[in-house]
């Protein structure tokens, strides 16, 4: 894909360095992928699918509160911190991190004290009973330490993504030889779930602290001051981080609390089965967050430019590139997906092949889409990025009721297939719509050539 994007991208610095970026964060994700690939395999068949449902349910209960709770502050810090670097402000950076850093820790407080809230009331309704019910709580200790958001946006700020990728695969790496110990052993759910609690923990800490360690290299400090007065010499600060967080927010939910829904409607082996549904969507959607991370920073620098033809050019060649390599990855997949999954995770898993296939068709919708939120975050359409977010989300949940009662467990990959279509469809029409009157329009730096 690499290659690709080099033929079309121009051949300028901004585009060199994206290119180098991607390069670092696309090897990353796919040795990321396969490895959680191999600990999913692990740990289906170390417990079963009943088990990995439940163990799908106590993971999926920790993120979804995290997700709700913990507004994560690393768009905008790109997104102002960017205009702070340019402007060689060292002063006003350092107190966004500063800020940043508050907003992570009282995130995590809270996702962590909802968890510890919630769980003893709605254990039983989900399908967790005996000892998994009890460690429903535990998810509150797997997101109580997190300022990974801080630390993703210094690493890429200070276009430090090669140390973002050996990070992540770092943890993959660590998750993967813990699951394997633990099924060597004759693990349980309880070894399974304090695995996660690890890789949370990890993930969550370690991008901080080398992201910090950027920070001393360049003689910068987080500044604790007047928060007061940070967000006042940030305008907007606030707003840009509900809205872009909200519609991600929006479309996680849909992600994740999927999987507690389906444990009140149907029995923990379907929702093991759906579990490997959502994993192989996840670990397809690690290859696209590449895209996403390398390119927002950039598309960030044009639009503050007023570069906009140039931000249409690379938007167009990228979605054709990934959507060349989805169709050459998901039409194989569909063909044998019964043979992949019984060579995966064994016999016990092949009747989830319906399931999957329809998640496999809704993920690639999502990924033919994936550079469209860093477009519209980048041309400051926030604002309507949410909106498409809430009514994806809400068609979603007006879906998965009724289609999970008709179609089982299949209902709710067509719920997601029927709302990523909708978000596609959206997103894709606003961005034209949007670019269209930006490149009509003269930019400031034209202006002023031309006077």
């Amino acid at each position: 894909m690499i290659q690709r994007l080099r033929q079309f991208l121009p051949r300028d610095q901004i585009a060199l360095r994206l290119l180098r970026n991607l390069k670092w964060i696309f090897s990353s994700q796919i040795v990321i992928a396969v490895l959680g690939m191999v600990s999913l395999a692990i740990s289906a068949r170390a417990l079963g699918a009943a088990e990995l449902g439940a163990l799908a349910l106590i993971e999926a209960f920790a993120r979804i509160n995290a997700r709700l709770v913990h507004i994560e502050p690393w768009q905008a810090m790109i997104q102002y911190g960017s205009s702070a670097m340019e402007e060689h402000d060292s002063t006003r950076f350092e107190r966004l991190v500063g800020l940043s850093i508050v907003v992570d820790v009282l995130g995590g407080l809270a996702a962590a004290t909802l968890i510890l809230l919630l769980a003893p009331l709605i254990s039983g309704t989900i399908g967790l009973e005996g000892s998994a019910a009890h460690l429903l709580s535990l998810g509150a200790i797997a997101v109580v330490l997190s300022l990974r958001a801080t630390g993703v946006a210094l690493l890429r700020l200070y276009d430090r993504f090669d140390q973002l990728a050996k990070i992540d695969t770092a943890t993959a790496f660590m998750r993967l030889g813990l699951s394997a110990i633990a099924w060597l052993i004759g693990g349980n759910l309880l070894h399974f779930v304090i695995i996660f609690i690890l890789f949370s923990l990890a993930e969550g800490v370690t991008a901080f602290l080398f992201g910090h360690r950027e920070m001393r290299k360049r003689e910068q400090t987080p500044r604790f001051g007047n928060l007061h007065s940070t967000l006042r010499q940030n305008r907007g600060f606030l707003r840009f981080m509900w809205n872009s967080n909200l519609a991600v927010i929006l479309r996680q939910t849909t992600q994740r609390l999927d999987v507690v829904i389906l444990g009140a409607l149907v029995a923990p082996v379907f929702v093991g089965h759906y579990h490997i549904a959502r994993k192989c969507g996840d670990a397809a959607i690690r290859l696209g967050r590449p895209i996403k991370q390398a390119i927002f920073p950039e598309l960030s620098r044009l639009a503050a430019s007023g570069d906009f033809a140039r931000i249409r050019k690379t938007a167009l060649w990228v979605s054709i590139g990934f959507c060349a390599i989805l169709l050459a990855g998901v039409i194989p997949t569909l063909i044998y997906i019964g043979p992949i999954l019984n060579a995966a995770f064994g016999e016990a898993f092949i009747a989830a092949a319906p399931v999957v296939s329809i998640q496999a068709v809704a993920v690639a919708l999502f990924l033919a889409g994936v550079i469209l939120g860093p477009v519209l975050l980048s041309l400051g359409r926030d604002r309507e990025l949410m909106l498409i977010g809430a009514a994806t989300a809400a068609l979603f949940f007006i879906l998965i009721y009724p289609f999970v009662v008709t179609f089982g467990v299949n209902g709710a990959a067509l719920s997601h297939l029927i709302s990523n279509t909708l978000w596609l469809g959206a997103s894709g029409w606003l961005v034209i719509r949007t670019l269209d009157a930006k490149t009509d329009k003269p930019s400031a730096i034209q202006t002023q050539v031309q006077s």
